[in-house]
């Protein structure tokens, strides 16, 4: 069988992000069976991840970053030369990463689409779209939990039977190796990953943890991914009067992920919308326990094994996290109970799955 993956997601994200790296450990999973043919057609990306992958699979090469006004330039050339090589390589599936416009020949190939989840949809207040052109070409769907599968029967109007759940593996950080001389904090932290913005409810976060003088004396904040601070954010810090105690990880790699994993008092998670939300799984898999927004899709996920708050109530919040930072039994509980719950959620599995909705295509 012969599949391959766009650049799309490749080029909007240089690092880290959970949707790049669903695609990386999808690829490098399914490249493992000899059975399959799998190539990734991207003339220029700036995902790091990426070549970690053999030059056999991956055809382009990375550029280290896009000059101001010339993404729409680097766009048609990635299109293009995908179009180009779909003709040339003729494969079985294209598996699209993102929700662009930019396939227009997929000859007699089948497609196959994933949709992570449907926030801008269910947030904006017009009749907004961006997905429609994608879904419509797609001869089917994955995506990551059934809550994100019902979003996309009742905004989409997509029939059940062409949608799969595939659910997301976790990394194994394999051949990274735990490092003791990472960054002094001080004290103990909590562990926010990946971006801040809007959904993600960073901001509400941070006013929970302000009111909180125990939190304050006992625990730092330590943020990984997601960018530098915002000038909004420093001054929200500086109004809250929590500035030396938050702090962002200057590095952006595997190595550091692991060990602010394996470092934290806990991981905090409280996003108010997730496909699947992969972080809390990937904690629980290394001991590290999980406060979590109770969003359908991060209850898919979690299960029994997170403590949960809902994300837009800040004494909520608050509370949560007290009970659960101060109370030794309840935190060992966590613990106890993630790294059985990771332990449903493997690439492999996720690689099987996804393989599978291939095969029932090509019958």
């Amino acid at each position: 069988m012969k599949i391959c993956f766009d650049n799309e997601i490749f080029w909007t994200q240089k690092f880290g992000a959970i949707s790049s790296r669903y695609f990386y450990n999808l690829i490098k999973t399914l490249s493992n069976n000899n059975n399959l043919d799998v190539k990734v057609f991207a003339k220029f990306y700036l995902n790091e991840k990426l070549d970690d992958l053999s030059k056999k699979i991956v055809k382009g090469n990375r550029i280290k970053f896009k000059l101001p006004f010339t993404g729409i330039i680097f766009k048609k050339i990635n299109s293009f030369f995908l179009d180009d090589k779909i003709k040339l390589y003729q494969p079985d599936i294209i598996h699209k990463t993102y929700y662009s416009n930019h396939l227009k020949n997929k000859n007699k190939s089948k497609v196959v689409l994933t949709v992570f989840d449907l926030w801008h949809e269910k947030n904006s207040n017009m009749f907004y779209r961006p997905k429609e052109y994608s879904l419509k070409i797609s001869d089917h769907i994955v995506c990551p939990s059934i809550s994100t599968k019902n979003d996309l029967i009742e905004i989409y109007n997509i029939d059940k039977n062409k949608i799969t759940v595939t659910y997301f593996g976790i990394e194994k950080f394999e051949g990274i190796k735990i490092k003791s001389d990472i960054q002094n904090y001080q004290k103990p932290f909590l562990l926010f990953v990946g971006a801040r913005g809007r959904y993600k409810n960073f901001i509400n976060f941070i006013k929970a943890y302000s009111k909180s003088q125990k939190m304050i004396k006992d625990f730092n904040i330590i943020c990984f991914g997601g960018g530098n601070f915002s000038s909004d954010e420093i001054n929200l810090f500086k109004q809250l009067k929590i500035f030396n105690f938050i702090h962002k990880d200057r590095k952006n790699d595997d190595q550091t992920l692991l060990n602010l994993y394996k470092s934290a008092k806990c991981l905090v998670y409280p996003s108010a919308h997730e496909g699947f939300g992969l972080p809390p799984i990937e904690a629980m898999s290394l001991g590290c326990p999980t406060i979590t927004g109770n969003h359908p899709g991060i209850m898919e996920g979690v299960g029994n094994a997170s403590a949960v708050f809902d994300s837009n109530n800040i004494p909520q919040m608050q509370r949560v996290m007290e009970e659960y930072l101060y109370t030794s039994d309840k935190l060992n509980k966590l613990i106890e109970l993630g790294k059985i719950q990771s332990k449903k959620f493997s690439w492999d599995k996720c690689a099987s799955d996804t393989l599978d909705v291939y095969k029932k295509l090509l019958d």
